[in-house]
């Protein structure tokens, strides 16, 4: 089979590569002629060459996450990630379908990850859908200060194999301490608001103002960072009755 069949029947392959990457190998399986030939395509998609349209359609399918990264929810898209890496499968190097936009931070820490072993791939985000079950949570304690930790817990509904790639991409993008610093960033600019509801109308209106924050970011998913935060905060009672003026002192790590 010469190499143009065989990447013509590797793009026919993908989605199967996707579902069990244990069951495959790259076409270029050890060549570094091969390898270094199928990584040069990448270099087609730069301004002025002759995949430039291909890499400009493929930042604006984006748009329809407001430009947010896939994997963090947050920041904005800026780059394109190999979601097989080209390293591994140089023959995916310019396939629209293992092309994802995402930010700076997360192209840097997913790297090369592959785990060709146990099959555990992260989230992508064309063709998977992360659970719609709640297995992202949100500790609140307020004391001195209040604090905030994220974690993870399988519930009915997620089977293990699931909740296990949850994991993995969770552990590689270091997705807790990101949110912890995002959510501290998102409720100190907010205390103003909280005090004119509070004052007004007490912390059964605060409570209902987080709840309504809680069923607005939900609409982006069930496990959407920002959808655990305002559930917690909402059942919280101490945040809800005055607590939440601690913000301005929360610890960040």
């Amino acid at each position: 089979m010469g190499v143009r069949a065989g990447i013509i029947n590797a793009y026919g392959d993908y989605e199967d590569v996707l579902r069990d990457i244990r069951q495959f190998t790259s076409l270029a399986n050890g060549s570094e002629v091969l390898t270094k030939a199928l990584l040069g395509n990448y270099a087609l998609l730069d301004r002025g060459r002759p995949l430039e349209d291909l890499r400009n359609s493929i930042f604006l399918t984006a748009l329809s996450r407001n430009s947010r990264c896939p994997l963090c929810e947050r920041a904005q898209v800026c780059a394109l990630d190999h979601f097989l890496p080209k390293n591994h499968f140089p023959e995916y190097a310019i396939l629209a379908d293992n092309l994802i936009p995402v930010c700076e931070r997360c192209n840097r820490l997913k790297g090369d990850e592959c785990d060709r072993v146990n099959g555990l791939l992260m989230f992508h985000a064309y063709f998977d859908e992360f659970p719609d079950t709640e297995i992202l949570f949100t500790e609140i304690d307020v004391n001195d200060t209040v604090s905030i930790r994220y974690s993870l817990r399988r519930t009915d509904g997620t089977d293990k194999f699931t909740f296990g790639r949850v994991e993995k991409q969770f552990e590689i993008l270091d997705l807790f301490d990101f949110y912890q610093m995002e959510a501290v960033a998102e409720l100190t600019d907010q205390v103003d608001l909280y005090d004119e509801t509070y004052d007004s109308f007490g912390d059964s209106g605060l409570r209902s103002t987080l709840s309504a924050l809680a069923r607005g970011a939900e609409r982006k998913g069930v496990n959407h960072w920002k959808a655990a935060l305002y559930r917690a905060l909402s059942r919280n009672s101490e945040f809800c009755n005055g607590g939440y003026r601690k913000l301005l002192t929360m610890p960040i790590n």
